[in-house]
Parts: structure tokens; C-alpha cells; sequence
């Protein structure tokens, strides 16, 4: 019997509102540390709230997605911080539907998101009976769905 095993990593990037929370957080900081340094130092509490609260936020905002396809079954984990794995999915090949190029309007269906957050990324969605689930995938994956005809192209 011929096994197919794949396996591939998609980094998650913030997005432009988060980098602007992260803008805020270290030009405050800076600000505050100046502020107490030079005038007042009870500054220096709210800049060791602010620090605590930046260093919590960031680490929270560091992961990557796992996508591992083995015979048919397509487990979707979230790696965080590079140590700690939680699986967020799991669906059999017989369950999706169709595969399709793009972010596909879900109606009703509920919608799950394991992609990077680039704009330019090349985005599928996998419908099955409840769920449109938005991912990355490489070429190995498309040729795999392709060979028991389950991409089509967007309308």
C-alpha cells in the first residue's frame, strides 16, 4: 500500500492592528521611562505594568501552524512559542467537500482561520458539511485532493 505522509509549517504574522498595539506599548514605555527618569519617579510603576503587560502580549502573539496530512487525515496544530502543541483540528478526507482557491463566503457555516495573516498568501478553503476551514497548503497537499477530484476553482 502506497502512504502519503505530509507535513508543513505556516508562521503566523500579526496583523496590522497588533503591530500598532505593539507600536503603542514600547513608544509608551519609552515615554514613561524618560517621564520618570526625568521628572517624576512614580512613573516608573505604571512603565513596570506597561513592560509586564507588553512581554504577556507578544509572547501570545508568537506561533505557527502545523499541517500534518497522513492518509486522508488532516490534523491542523498550533505551536506556540516554538514549545508548546495544541491540536485545533482534525478532518478525514471523506469529510471535506471540495477544496477551493480563495476565502469562500460561508453562509451560516462556521468559519476557522490556520492561516499566516499575509495578504498575498495563497489561500484554500476546505468546505465540509459544517465548516469552512481557511488554510495554506503546499503543492503536495493540492496534488493529493486534485487526484480524488476535490479542488475547484473559485466562481
Amino acid at each position: 500500500m502506497h502512504d502519503v505522509v505530509l507535513e508543513w509549517m505556516v508562521p503566523y504574522y500579526p496583523s496590522m492592528k497588533k503591530q500598532l498595539v505593539k507600536s503603542l506599548l514600547f513608544s509608551s514605555i519609552l515615554v514613561f521611562t524618560a517621564d520618570a527618569i526625568l521628572f517624576y519617579p512614580v512613573f516608573f510603576l505604571l512603565v513596570l505594568v506597561l513592560a509586564v503587560t507588553a512581554f504577556f502580549l507578544l509572547r501570545s502573539w508568537r506561533y505557527e501552524f502545523e499541517y500534518s496530512y497522513v492518509n486522508g487525515d488532516l490534523e491542523i496544530s498550533k505551536i506556540i512559542r516554538k514549545a508548546k502543541r495544541k491540536e485545533l483540528y482534525r478532518c478525514d478526507r471523506k469529510d471535506m467537500t471540495t477544496v477551493t482557491k480563495g476565502r469562500l463566503a460561508a453562509g451560516s457555516r462556521r468559519v476557522r482561520d490556520f492561516t499566516s495573516g499575509l495578504k498575498r498568501a495563497d489561500v484554500y478553503t476546505i468546505e465540509t458539511g459544517e465548516e469552512c476551514i481557511y488554510v495554506e497548503p503546499n503543492e503536495g497537499f493540492l496534488e493529493e485532493m486534485k487526484l480524488y477530484r476535490k479542488v475547484r476553482q473559485a466562481d
